[in-house]
């Protein structure tokens, strides 16, 4: 017994029937009807039907014995075909059973035949249901196409920002936080989402950070603290957090954060606290000496080698840089030969007040000793100190001073490894002042080392 079965003429497999004597058999062959013409189409017909349409002998057929089907190839013998429809009664198809010999179906044959019809008519119905669901999901997805663009724009641009940054939501469970905020932390940047402020820091720092996550979200402002945070290292880090609520697309009330490690910041300001402690410590003792220069009011040169011998241990100790301006008034003598020792004076105490509104806070300008001055500058390479070199000469430059132009010329020398002093600083830039003297005057110069 040779079977074949289609659907609507498309090949859908081989089937087996059971004959007269119950034995289950195979066809052999699978027809290929896909192009067949409506006119002479047994599935045409068949369609039309309201149960199973069957052909015994379609040769001695009176509708079918012509049919070219029939007498040319595949010779056409059997045909059974049954209608395809969908639930509300909208036709699909059919289902056909096709031989090349004769042959009379049984009753339970017709049966299970007009059964398997139903199952595939419901398969059908299905797939193509499923086809009209995912056609809907499709414009979905083409819809959502802008928004999930805009999503990720703004985790690529989370992630790449250095601040840290998170949502929380009313009940503290984080629901983003970017790349940054996963590396402080030592996590992978889906770990911690999900997770709650109980679940991830200690007792004290929950409560405190809870607290004012919810004052933040109830006030509806941003509101910006300093934060302190234990690394995975067990270092601690100080967090200047910015913190303002936000709704999500429901309307619900979030909390959204953004972070700035301000470590080295506070680092810095703390040093500069215990720096300015210890100058101020420094400041006490020398105000017990005579620490002023009478005439200038800077500095004598007492109180300079103190404060010299003070910072180059410090400078030494903490690796820091030091520099010296060693400062003469050009020509001086001929200055008191020719005006007289009050317009030398003059000369010295606006060349004072020059230094005074020049330096830097950290900066000590003192008298040397008669025309000469020299400048301490803690924290201060060459760099540094040449810029303040040039920016003395240039006020002494545009100065108006009272009798002629006047020039001064400069010496500088930074510190280095090889020094065991501070004095040892103040004779090189001395080197670098005479060498400015010898070059022509009125300008400066950098001991060379």
């Amino acid at each position: 017994m040779q079977l074949a079965a289609s659907i609507c003429g498309t090949p859908i497999g081989l089937v087996t029937l059971l004959d007269e004597r119950h034995q289950w058999h195979r066809a052999s062959q699978i027809l290929k009807l896909r192009d067949t013409p409506r006119e002479v189409a047994f599935c045409a017909h068949a369609i039309r039907q309201n149960d199973l349409f069957v052909v015994k002998d379609a040769l001695a057929d009176q509708l079918f014995g012509s049919n070219p089907l029939v007498t040319g190839e595949p010779t056409i013998r059997f045909f059974a075909g049954l209608g395809l429809f969908r639930s509300d009664g909208e036709p699909m198809g059919t289902f056909c059973l096709v031989d090349m010999a004769p042959r009379i179906l049984s009753e339970e044959q017709a049966s299970a035949l007009e059964v398997l019809g139903r199952q595939i008519s419901v398969r059908l119905e299905a797939v193509v249901q499923r086809r009209a669901l995912e056609q809907a999901l499709a414009e979905k997805e083409k819809a959502s196409a802008g928004l999930r663009a805009s999503e990720e724009l703004f985790r690529a641009f989370m992630n790449a920002s250095p601040f840290l940054s998170y949502i929380k939501d009313a009940a503290g469970r984080l629901l983003f936080y970017n790349r940054s905020f996963a590396q402080r932390f030592g996590v992978s940047e889906y770990a911690w989402l999900g997770r709650t402020d109980e679940q991830l820091w200690s007792r004290k720092l929950t409560k405190s950070v809870r607290t004012h996550d919810l004052e933040v979200m109830a006030g509806g402002k941003m509101v910006e603290t300093e934060e302190h945070i234990r690394n995975t290292d067990g270092t601690v880090s100080s967090l200047r957090s910015f913190k303002f609520p936000c709704h999500d697309s429901a309307g619900n009330v979030l909390l959204a954060g953004v972070a700035v490690d301000v470590s080295e910041e506070v680092a810095h300001h703390a040093e500069l606290e215990r720096y300015h402690r210890e100058l101020e410590d420094a400041n006490d003792q020398l105000r017990k000496l005579a620490v002023t220069d009478e005439l200038t009011g800077l500095r004598n040169r007492r109180s300079f080698e103190e404060r010299l011998v003070m910072e180059f241990s410090m400078a030494r100790r903490r690796k820091r840089e030091l520099s010296v301006l060693l400062i003469d008034v050009d020509d001086f003598k001929m200055i008191n030969d020719r005006w007289g020792h009050a317009a030398g004076d003059e000369v010295l105490r606006r060349l004072g007040m020059i230094l005074r509104t020049t330096v830097r806070l950290p900066d000590l300008p003192a008298r040397y000793g008669g025309e000469e001055f020299v400048v301490l500058l803690p924290e201060s390479g060459e760099e540094s100190a040449m810029g303040l070199a040039r920016r003395v000469m240039q006020r002494v430059a545009s100065e108006d001073w009272e009798n002629e132009p006047l020039t001064i010329s400069v010496g500088m020398a930074a510190m280095t490894e090889s020094l065991e002093n501070g004095f040892q600083l103040v004779e090189l830039a001395d080197e670098a002042l005479y060498a400015a003297k010898r070059a022509g005057k009125n300008r400066v110069m950098v001991h060379s080392g």
